[in-house]
């Protein structure tokens, strides 16, 4: 099951998805390690029951006919190009149903002659979808068509486009293309290319910070444009090397002094792995850290009640680390001690049991997250707040 943080990732990488349905040209640009942004790509694509594939970054061209191969190995092209062919051919002339089953290249070519292309279809892709049904039983199963390396070959935005519209949707490969080595960053531009010729295809850039900061130096331009908008950070090490990693970019960032001092105090309680008190009501300085920015964060200001005590009916009293009774919300933060008694354990799961029969919804972190992934926090608790939101309003959640 996936971490908090990765179904945020993943709901926004559905979003990304969802543009491109609409015609967007749209590229997931992961910026992390790149064994993290690989699983991540991975995880979402078999979530949809999507394979994924590696091209080329080097060379567009190249890295359509790994794309193109790719699909050959997976599906059967010429029965692709029937189905499109006698759809589009009967949708122009409802009385008459074009029947490709037993006959030969020579009859079939005959009795495309005799038909008017489709007005609906890109000449391209029409061109291209004629010549894998004239010569679908030349072709040997799971090899690459020759019509489709001549159409790569004559314009590759063409020839992508006309491929992508022969296969029903979502049942393409996605693309996973590597970012490249400065100062050209090729492989950015090739996953660039690809989303611009062919907008609904799920293409994707991994790309370490360090590369990221030096490809966005300089002047601006489309494919600069195209990977902030498809930007999304990948977290990598948890824990000790996260905790230290976001005081870093903390810095970096120039936040405050007051929010940095107490992300050093919880980045101590992660090396350390102590727990000592926290000001005010906060059992750890990880839950003071958290409330600051639940605070500071639009969506979750004012949401929340911090250590306070519910009485589920007819059940026993519990005192929650976040609580919304409006939006029956329970968050709820696990320290290090949480995994190593085992009582405590077994009384919170007794507890996540007693809110969710009182209708809340339960989400539980590890304190260690709280600094390195606290975006991907935030983020799922908006997921969840629009969802309670949409229920309350009398919509499905």
């Amino acid at each position: 099951m996936p971490l908090a943080g990765e179904v945020g990732l993943l709901d926004a990488l559905d979003r990304q998805a969802r543009r491109r349905r609409e015609g967007i040209a749209t590229l997931s640009v992961l910026e992390g390690p790149a064994d993290a942004a690989s699983a991540l790509w991975a995880r979402w694509a078999a979530r949809h029951g999507l394979g994924v594939v590696e091209v080329s970054g080097e060379d567009l061209h190249a890295a359509a006919l790994g794309w193109a191969r790719a699909l050959a190995a997976s599906r059967d092209l010429g029965a692709d190009a029937e189905a499109l062919a006698t759809f589009s051919l009967t949708a122009a002339n409802p009385r008459h149903t074009p029947v490709f089953t037993g006959k030969t290249a020579h009859e079939r070519r005959v009795l495309l002659d005799g038909l008017s292309p489709p007005a609906r279809l890109p000449e391209a892709t029409w061109a291209l979808c004629r010549a894998l049904v004239v010569g679908r039983e030349a072709t040997a199963p799971g090899a690459l068509p020759d019509a489709v390396s001549a159409a790569l070959a004559k314009s590759v935005g063409a020839g992508l486009r006309a491929l992508h519209a022969l296969v029903p949707p979502g049942c393409a490969p996605v693309v996973r293309v590597p970012a490249g080595v400065a100062p050209s960053f090729r492989g950015l531009q090739v996953a660039g290319a690809l989303s611009n010729a062919v907008p609904a295809l799920a293409v994707a850039c991994g790309v370490t910070a360090e590369a990221l900061e030096a490809f966005l130096r300089g002047g601006e331009s489309r494919l600069k444009a195209l990977v902030r908008e498809g930007l999304l950070e990948v977290p990598g090490a948890a824990g000790v090397e996260g905790a230290v990693e976001t005081l870093r970019k903390l810095e970096r960032a120039g936040a405050p002094e007051a929010q940095r001092v107490s992300a050093a105090e919880v980045a101590l309680e992660v090396l350390t792995g102590a727990g000592g008190p926290a000001p005010d009501k906060s059992r750890s300085k990880a839950e003071a850290y958290l409330r600051d920015r639940l605070e500071e964060h639009a969506a979750t200001a004012g949401v929340f009640e911090h250590n306070v005590r519910l009485h589920p009916e007819d059940k026993r009293s519990w005192e929650v680390d976040f609580l919304s009774r409006e939006l029956r919300l329970a968050v709820e933060v696990d320290g290090y001690f949480h995994f190593q008694d085992p009582e405590r354990f077994r009384r919170d799961r007794r507890k996540d049991l007693d809110l969710q029969r009182a209708g809340y919804w339960v989400f539980r972190l590890l304190a260690t997250d709280v600094l390195s992934q606290l975006e991907h926090i935030l983020h799922t608790l908006d997921t969840l707040i629009a969802a309670r939101r949409r229920e309350l309003a009398g919509r499905e959640p």
